[in-house]
């Protein structure tokens, strides 16, 4: 049976696993590291990171931002998210970004999720790609 796949606050219990967690070294220039986005949420209100869980076992960091003054189309955003290089190669990611999609579409003010990514990362745009994302030519 497969673990299930959580998607949790981060804790004074979880902090140090989600902070440890790191992605390959070519992924690195990808994304940001787990601290950094930890500490981001302690400045920004509308940015809150999340422990992506395995069973018990931290696996990956998910960041979301909820901007309620954006447009309704513009509100829900997931700007960060990771599995542990230990962790990747076994479903984590799509299972852990489908209940993300979950979380996020269950908001009544959900009309659509968007997400960053970086234009250079072929892997995680078709990773998203396979997970019903659309690539627009939008940068910010």
């Amino acid at each position: 049976m497969e673990e299930k796949i959580s998607i949790r606050p981060i804790t004074k219990e979880n902090i140090r696993d989600c902070v440890k967690l790191e992605v390959a070294e070519d992924q690195k220039q990808f994304v940001a590291r787990n601290i950094a986005s930890i500490a981001w949420a302690y400045v920004d209100e509308n940015f809150t990171p999340y422990a992506i869980c395995a069973g018990d076992v931290v696996v990956g960091l998910v960041a979301i931002e909820h901007i309620e003054e954006n447009e309704s189309y513009d509100r829900h955003w997931v700007p960060r998210f990771m599995i542990g290089e230990q962790f990747q190669g076994k479903g984590y990611g799509k299972r852990a970004m489908q209940e993300v999609i979950k979380m996020l579409s269950a908001k009544p003010d959900c009309e659509r999720i968007r997400l960053s990514v970086v234009p250079e990362n072929a892997a995680a745009i078709e990773f998203y790609k396979r997970l019903g994302f659309v690539v627009t030519d939008e940068n910010a």
